[in-house]
């Protein structure tokens, strides 16, 4: 038997569809009675129970101001269907996002039906969902990385985050190839995880396995068309990742490294520390010729994000988590 290189941690909990439906109503409802909504939509599905987590978009009216939390009074099994905050956005800015983010798959489950039907030049929503796709696939590269310094897998967000590569693969082109097969497989892999006595001992070979295949597609993709900056040659990731321009891909560390069998019990504050002990520096092909659609992507990013912290500021804006412009 093959010794574990991994700490894994965030193992997933088998919960039933049944209890998906009581969190959507109960949160729902709450934010219903809230008093100042417009709207609630539900986002992604539920395609493996107990792995899949639950998104929600909610529209505030115009000018609104609160600091409640819908996740703050859930418990147990509805807590840990919530992954991160909801979405949150002004009916204003929902109506300009509608075009400029892709965000996808919007089903009213609350209040009015104000999604827009809008239409988008067929050229700027290439340039959109290519820069929305490397983005994401940037993101989860150096995360991935982060994960294999430290020898530690956050099981669940990892096949949270594969399932998602699916629809990055489909707005670059590249339903086919061995990311996309490699894709194929961990969505089957998540679909039959409590099914298998020995889904867990998957993990290790497979996170390593895409972890070599998104970085030979990701070096591939940017060094013909490297991501847009705008005029803006390094920046900052995350508080220990940072990104500079450069002829090809890389993600260089350094730092204090700690032993990680701790991090299965003491999970993410383990994380945490490991996150402050070490840096991580990402170099990549970028091309700081900015496309106006992308501009004025950015532009809402940063109203949104602004009016969030000061408006609702348990909700999460937008946008794609990533900037690079």
């Amino acid at each position: 038997m093959r010794l574990r290189q991994y700490t894994l941690i965030d193992l997933p909990s088998f919960v039933s569809p049944e209890k998906y439906e009581i969190a959507i109503s109960t949160v729902c409802s709450a934010l219903m009675n809230h008093g100042k909504i417009r709207s609630v939509y539900r986002i992604g599905s539920v395609s493996a129970p107990g792995i899949s987590d639950l998104d929600m978009v909610v529209i505030f009216k115009d000018n609104t101001s609160t600091n409640y939390d819908p996740r703050a009074k859930l418990f147990n099994e509805s807590k840990y269907l919530f992954v991160h905050p909801l979405f949150g956005a002004c009916e204003s800015h929902f109506n300009e996002a509608s075009t400029l983010t892709h965000f996808h798959n919007y089903r009213l489950i609350g209040g009015d039906d104000i999604y827009p039907i809008s239409k988008i030049d067929p050229e700027d929503d290439l340039i959109l969902r290519r820069q929305t796709a490397l983005e994401f696939m940037i993101r989860m590269l150096f995360v991935m990385t982060m994960q294999k310094k430290y020898r530690i897998i956050k099981v669940r967000s990892f096949l949270l985050e594969a399932r998602a590569l699916e629809y990055d693969l489909q707005f670059l082109g590249l339903e086919d190839g061995p990311l996309a097969a490699k894709v194929e497989e961990i969505i089957s892999l998540r679909k039959n995880w409590f099914l298998k006595v020995d889904s867990v001992n998957e993990i290790e070979n497979i996170f390593e396995q895409l972890l070599v295949l998104l970085k030979d597609v990701l070096s591939n993709e940017l060094s013909v068309n490297p991501i847009f900056s705008s005029s803006v040659n390094s920046g900052r990731f995350a508080g220990n990742v940072r990104w500079q321009n450069s002829p090809e891909l890389e993600v260089k560390s350094w730092g204090i490294p700690i032993p990680a069998f701790p991090a299965a019990i003491f999970s993410r504050k383990y994380f945490n520390l490991e996150s402050r002990l070490t840096k991580f520096l990402v170099k990549l092909p970028v091309n700081t010729y900015c496309p106006n659609i992308l501009i004025q992507r950015n532009k809402l990013s940063n109203s949104m994000a602004e009016y969030n912290r000061h408006h609702i500021p348990n909700f999460m804006p937008l946008t794609s988590g990533l900037r690079m412009i």
